[in-house]
């Protein structure tokens, strides 16, 4: 007997409390862990710092003149945390809560959309793989806009497919309210692509084209009025400049047309073949690309048969929400494969809707091919073993440090070892319940995999995964990013100098390295030399730009005042100079 719709909700209400609580604990306690060690998760929270301090709510600016020429939704939350939570003081845990956020309620919407419409066990494995696969957690814990995009698109995508399914208009006015808030936090590609995808989607309904198009049009249209409201007061305020970089960032790197060409003053981003997604969902799936690669040999082929034709037609017939899940899937990929500037981070919009396919493939698994799963779980007990079996060996001193370095001559590895060793001989309380977790799990998983349920011998992989994350997140990433964060060289300089309006640097990424991490951690307070030309102050840079800035600023005396190590994320020292114009 099928379930009415709020018998339904109430079946659902305890799996849906549980993959919240496992989506929640695996993020939210940890994301104030750890300083900013690298360029990106600053150079985000330096915007809302400007949001706060000078109420530049509109386009805010960062590291000397860079204005935001993104929407400032990701920002506007963060400011919004900020004062609500730390009385206006931008920290890196109310900088990374809007990912947190976004990740527990795409968790969340996800589970609903697919557990109404498939297996309750399908929806609740796929969540699983989504919340302990590499790629979406490690966005979920970082302070950049692609995790709060991701969610608003996935949202805005399962409004529209409800909305076709029920045609309530409270559906649509909720789709329309993610899409114009997707774009809002990136640009057009937020509205423009799920709306691709729900038109091509209607083409597969065998809905007529001008009508499919004609619907697709109008959301996507009504969608963009809001943000055109920003971009307008944005022009106001940066006049051309904005519209150029607007132009570079939504046309210029999809067309991929050079950088000179479109008057910019940095590179649109890394060129990656056209491979290049295959091979990042390969890497982003981890550790379960792992069980995927352990089925193949466990799998029986046979030769295909069939025509082109029937293989469409069985693709048309498929079940409606596994037909969507594999649209969005592919037309994604294929949008973002026409540029040449690639990241990994683009596509994540098609991680829940491939998870899907992945966890009725594990389910099948379990059934059939039981050996494949216990020998994945395995692996990933024995990962768990030898991190543990590290840790203790430190701690104990079995394991030294200068046997560790022997092992490599590395400056850069010999540092990292040196952190990590710290971080053994000292766990400290936090230290002590990661491993605990781990060790939980351990235990758990070597008690099921005495057993034949193969089922519960999958749920133990996962368990061992989620104990992975937080044996890093709440244990060693924390420590890490602490040894690597310039927040004590900004103390140092803050202490020791008056330090007002006065600190300058290089902002042209073509010929010299930014330090947004140091930014940040001053507060965001450089100027540009090159623009302010002014008669003294203080100078920042890296000792590897330096001699190059030296030759470009003759004008000016350069006398060195500090200088600090390499645990920064240019892996150089940063320099602090006085300068003065010579006369």
């Amino acid at each position: 007997m099928k379930k009415s719709h709020f018998l339904q909700t109430l079946y659902l209400q305890k799996p849906l409390l549980l993959i919240l609580l496992i989506a929640t604990l695996s993020t939210l306690p940890w994301i104030g862990l750890g300083e900013f060690y690298t360029k990106g998760e600053p150079r985000e929270a330096a915007l809302a710092i400007s949001m706060i301090e000078k109420g530049e709510w509109i386009i805010p600016s960062s590291y000397a003149d860079e204005f935001a020429y993104k929407p400032p939704l990701n920002h506007w939350l963060i400011s919004g945390f900020s004062l609500a939570i730390n009385k206006g003081e931008v920290t890196p845990f109310t900088s990374r809560l809007p990912s947190a956020l976004a990740f527990i309620a795409m968790i969340g919407i996800c589970f609903m959309f697919f557990a109404r419409r498939r297996p309750v066990l399908e929806a609740f494995i796929s969540c699983l793989i989504i919340i302990t696969c590499f790629e979406i957690h490690r966005a979920g814990m970082t302070t950049r806009i692609d995790m709060l995009l991701t969610f608003l698109m996935v949202a805005a995508l399962i409004q529209l497919y409800i909305w076709h399914e029920k045609r309530r208009f409270g559906l649509l006015i909720s789709a329309w309210a993610f899409l114009s808030l997707a774009t809002l936090a990136k640009g057009p590609v937020g509205a423009l692509l799920p709306c691709l995808i729900f038109g091509i989607f209607l083409l597969f309904q065998r809905e007529n084209f001008f009508k499919a198009l004609l619907k697709c049009l109008a959301i996507l249209v009504s969608a963009l009025i809001v943000p055109l409201i920003w971009y307008y007061a944005a022009y106001q305020i940066q006049g051309e400049a904005f519209l150029n970089k607007v132009f570079a960032e939504n046309f210029g790197r999809f067309l991929s047309i050079d950088s000179s060409i479109l008057d910019i003053d940095y590179e649109l981003g890394v060129e990656n073949p056209w491979y290049y997604y295959p091979i990042s969902l390969i890497a982003g799936f981890l550790p379960w690309t792992i069980l995927l690669v352990i089925s193949l040999f466990f799998i029986k082929y046979r030769k295909p048969s069939g025509t082109i034709k029937s293989f469409i037609s069985k693709i048309i017939s498929m079940d409606k929400v596994l037909l969507f899940s594999l649209l969005i899937a592919v037309v994604a990929i294929v949008f973002f494969t026409v540029p040449s500037s690639k990241r990994s981070t683009y596509i994540m919009l098609t991680y829940p809707f491939i998870a899907i396919f992945i966890a009725r493939f594990f389910i099948y698994l379990t059934d059939a091919k039981p050996l494949a799963v216990r020998i994945s779980t395995s692996i990933l007990l024995t990962v768990s073993i030898l991190a543990l079996l590290v840790v203790i060996l430190a701690y104990t001193g079995i394991i030294t440090e200068d046997m560790a370095q022997s092992l490599s001559k590395r400056e850069r590895t010999l540092r990292d070892i040196h952190v990590f060793f710290d971080l053994f001989r000292n766990p400290g309380w936090l230290g002590l319940f990661g491993i605990t977790v781990l060790l939980a799990a351990i235990v758990n998983s070597f008690y099921l995999l005495r057993k034949k349920m193969n089922l519960k011998i999958l749920m133990a992989g996962f368990g061992l995964m989620l104990a992975i994350n937080i044996f890093m997140d709440s244990y060693l990433l924390p420590g890490y990013k602490d040894a690597y964060s310039t927040r004590p060289f900004a103390e140092l300089l803050a202490k020791k100098y008056d330090l007002n309006d006065n600190v300058y640097v290089t902002n042209y990424l073509k010929s010299y390295r930014n330090l947004y991490s140091l930014n940040f951690s001053m507060h965001n307070r450089f100027k540009n030399i090159e623009k302010e030309k002014p008669d003294y102050g203080y100078f920042i840079a890296l000792e590897l730009d330096i001699d190059r800035i030296k030759e470009q600023y003759k004008e000016y005396e350069f006398t060195l005042l500090e200088s600090s190590d390499k645990m920064n994320e240019n892996k150089n020292e940063i320099l602090f100079f006085k300068i003065k114009k010579k006369n």
